[in-house]
């Protein structure tokens, strides 16, 4: 019997219900997991640290939804006003694949040389958190 012919019914698959979101803690600067457990905002917060520090197309481990392009604003000479603007553009696209984020806010955006920062709110259905991001 080949999968395709088992009807939905017969198959015994659990419904995920809306579950708080939780992940290991990611020691960003050791780039090492620490054991901890977090939930929650926190969880959240380092979700978006992981897919606005990732490439989007660049590793073949990520779907094609995962991470940014903020990286190819670097170094093209662009005005600060298109910088911004693309900036917000690009994070909102990248934070749309959870739906626990409801948008950001209180956007902020410099660049020295070759390193972008974006400062901003992180608004979830949580509760609200800063968020600072270099690229």
């Amino acid at each position: 019997m080949f999968p395709f012919d088992i009807d939905d019914a017969e198959l015994d698959v659990e419904v995920e219900e809306d579950k708080e979101p939780s992940d290991y803690v990611i020691d960003f600067e050791t780039g090492k997991l620490t054991g901890r457990i977090i939930t929650g905002l926190p969880a959240i917060k380092q979700w978006v640290m992981i897919v606005l520090g990732t490439d989007k197309y660049y590793y073949t481990q990520y779907s094609w939804n995962h991470g940014c392009e903020l990286r190819d604003l670097i170094g093209k000479g662009f005005k600060q006003d298109y910088i911004e603007s693309e900036v917000k553009r690009i994070i909102t696209d990248a934070l749309s694949m959870s739906k626990d984020i409801k948008g950001i806010s209180n956007l902020e955006v410099s660049y020295e040389g070759d390193t972008l920062t974006a400062a901003f709110t992180l608004d979830t259905i949580y509760g609200s958190e800063e968020v600072m991001v270099d690229v």
